[in-house]
């Protein structure tokens, strides 16, 4: 699968998805900063398995963004309140277009 690239702040983030020997989608990622020089590398032992792989680029990168966050106190562009709403929304609307609307009597 081909790579993806994406930029948060000063850092690259290269996501490569990928299937395990059981069918189900992983992502390693591997993080530079502006020098080009890498960071890190996910590690590979624990990590969740996906069923597609769009939700394991979208894990990939989320563990990236924390990572920085964490490890260089990178400042939060959004309030979480206002994250887990959004996520929320997404959860519901993927809910619904997977088993369509809830309706209740």
């Amino acid at each position: 699968m081909p790579a993806s690239t994406i930029f948060y702040g000063e850092f690259e983030m290269v996501v490569r998805p990928e299937t395990n020997k059981f069918g189900a989608w992983v992502a390693s990622v591997s993080l530079k900063n502006s020098t080009g020089k890498v960071v890190d590398i996910r590690p590979m032992t624990v990590q969740p398995e996906w069923l597609t792989e769009e939700e394991a680029i979208r894990d990939a990168v989320e563990w990236g963004r924390r990572f920085i966050d964490r490890e260089f106190e990178t400042p939060q562009p959004h309030s979480w309140v206002s994250a887990r709403a959004r996520a929320e929304d997404w959860f519901r609307d993927a809910e619904e277009k997977s088993h369509g609307p809830d309706i209740s009597s």
